[in-house]
């Protein structure tokens, strides 16, 4: 059913219903309910993912769809944890919420708990939408549910100011947050034929934390108005720096160093998982190619000017997206490595 449009996929929700309990005068309200959930998951990447967007739509169809609702399901947790309008504890019970949710959509509950909500209120939230979209994915992908969950606690961390004592800190929460979506990116991609799987989900697990910690990087004054700074607290130390000092910019050789040796860091992380387009099915090598130069450049542009970098938050114009995107498409990506393709 991987091929198939989602018109078609939607009715592989007849059987699971089925299953579920679910009285037959209601499976068509979820069949449509299903692809209504497609269509949010698909407008909520297209507005808010930017730079994730413009790779996925190099994806055939249906591997296309399933990375919407991942996408929106993120969505979901990033949002609850951004939300400044609700204090801690508002949050950390949307949270327990979403993990219940999440473990129904997985468990095969979630059809009858839409198809209740459905006759109560002849409609579903936008949160429900995305779980059940989620949970016809769980049974088209068979997809597995440890990263899912580790993606909920990577939000937990935000949910009150911390300090990253260390990298080892920092990595750890680039794995919930990033490294997560790269390995259940790869559950849906799958890997060539003889490939090693084990491999491909360390190099995916390497590519995630490069990604995030390029956003951290990008992002480093918008994180702390947010109460919260990822960078390693002791290696600001080390440059006698706090992240104060860092973003005064009060003093110009050390602020210099720190920033370029985070970003040599983040470069190590994409060339030690290089060879990831080498594993992954060749169907999804354009778009982790695209995302992947994306990513690289905007790495570039901190590199070379880290103070303008914190001043203003770096980021590629859509021409350039769209630009490597249709470069990506063609197979004339050549070079992640860098960013200089």
């Amino acid at each position: 059913m991987s091929g198939a449009t989602p018109d078609e996929r939607a009715r592989g929700c007849r059987d699971d219903a089925c299953g579920c309990g679910v009285a037959k005068e209601v499976r068509l309200e979820l069949e449509f309910a299903i692809q209504d959930g497609w269509r949010l998951c698909e407008s909520i990447t297209r507005e808010e993912a930017r730079n994730f967007y413009h790779g996925l739509r190099l994806l055939p169809r249906a591997e296309r769809s399933a990375l919407y609702v991942v996408y929106a399901w993120m969505r979901i947790l990033d949002d609850i944890a951004d939300d400044e309008s609700a204090n801690a504890e508002t949050r950390r019970k949307a949270l327990e919420w979403i993990e219940r949710g999440t473990r129904a959509a997985f468990g095969g509950d979630w059809y009858r708990d839409a198809a209740r909500a459905l006759e109560a209120n002849g409609r579903l939230t936008r949160e429900e939408y995305v779980l059940l979209a989620l949970a016809q994915e769980v049974v088209l992908r068979r997809l597995e549910i440890d990263d899912f969950l580790a993606a909920i606690e990577g939000q937990r961390m935000d949910l009150a100011p911390r300090v990253y004592a260390n990298f080892a800190e920092t990595a750890l929460y680039c794995d919930r947050v990033a490294s997560t979506v790269g390995r259940i990116c790869l559950d849906v991609w799958g890997v060539r034929d003889g490939a090693d799987a084990t491999r491909a989900r360390e190099l995916s697990t390497a590519r995630g934390i490069a990604f995030q910690l390029t956003n951290i990087l990008r992002d480093i004054r918008e994180d702390h108005a947010r109460g919260r700074c990822y960078l390693p607290a002791d290696e600001l130390a080390a440059h006698g720096l706090s992240i104060d000092a860092l973003l005064a910019w009060e003093d110009d050789r050390r602020c210099t160093a720190f920033m370029r040796e985070q970003c040599a860091r983040a470069a190590r992380y994409f060339d030690e998982s290089a060879s990831l387009e080498q594993i992954v099915s060749t169907k999804a090598v354009s778009t982790l190619a695209a995302m992947s130069v994306i990513y690289r450049r905007i790495l570039g542009k901190i590199a070379r000017d880290p103070r303008r970098a914190l001043a203003r938050r770096v980021s590629l114009s859509t021409l350039e997206k769209l630009s490597i995107g249709l470069r990506a498409r063609f197979g004339l990506l050549a070079e992640v490595r860098g960013g200089r393709a």
